[in-house]
């Protein structure tokens, strides 16, 4: 008997594959939603806020951050929450095998973030400083780190639940994430060789790149979520 004549049980096989989230999973995937979506309001105050000679398209976030009142603080409050997301995200998935780089990357992600809040970049037209270009690289760090986790997670899952979904909706995220993230990273690289800088508005780029590192951190533990709620009437084959 094979297992898809089995509708109302799992085979032994398909049982040591998958595990439905513990209840600190869950609780853990909605803290990194809530996370995500708390990240959204401070940011968006912030550009509220830009006035006088502020431009979008060629102004990144750092530079109004550190041209805007209480931009630290507002910057801040993205970072904390997104961070904190991460760490939940991170700590539901401690007790599962096969997750350590997945944790490991949300870490470094986290890391990058609050570094970049602690270490503001310098005022537009003054020379770079040491908080500068500890900013420059640690948002380097927080844009490559989360597409590269989200790809490990959407690895991991699609091995362990066998199931598509959220899984599949992970994977398109991840890929955005990663093209545009690598466009504002190669976008920024010569001019920090001291060559001329590609030709793509940089505020605009990092802008539309960091929206679409908040939405995969949502899209990640939706995934982590919906995998752990096994539908009625659902068949598992052993995964290979």
């Amino acid at each position: 008997m094979t297992v898809a004549e089995l509708p109302e049980t799992f085979s032994s096989a398909a049982a040591t594959t998958y595990r439905p989230a513990p209840a600190h999973l869950d609780r853990a995937a909605r803290g990194a939603v809530a996370g995500a979506v708390a990240a959204v309001p401070p940011i968006t105050v912030l550009h509220l806020s830009a006035t006088g000679p502020i431009e979008p398209a060629g102004w990144t976030i750092s530079d109004y951050v550190v041209s805007l009142p209480h931009g630290t603080l507002l910057f801040a409050l993205t970072t904390g929450a997104l961070a904190i997301g991460a760490g939940a995200l991170a700590h539901g998935l401690a007790p599962l095998p096969g997750t350590g780089r997945i944790r490991a990357l949300l870490g470094l992600w986290a890391a990058g973030l609050l570094v970049a809040a602690v270490f503001p970049t310098n005022l537009r037209g003054t020379p770079a400083n040491l908080s500068s270009e500890i900013h420059l690289y640690a948002g380097a760090v927080a844009f490559a780190g989360l597409p590269i986790a989200g790809a490990l997670l959407a690895r991991w899952l699609g091995r362990t639940t066998g199931r598509g979904g959220w899984t599949a909706v992970l994977r398109c995220a991840t890929v955005v994430s990663a093209l545009l993230s690598t466009a504002l990273i190669l976008n920024r690289l010569p001019g920090v060789i001291g060559m001329p800088q590609l030709m793509l508005p940089p505020g605009v780029l990092q802008r539309v790149a960091g929206a679409a590192e908040i939405g995969l951190l949502a899209v990640a533990a939706i995934a982590v979520l919906r995998a752990g709620r096994p539908r009625v009437g659902d068949r598992w084959a052993p995964v290979r």
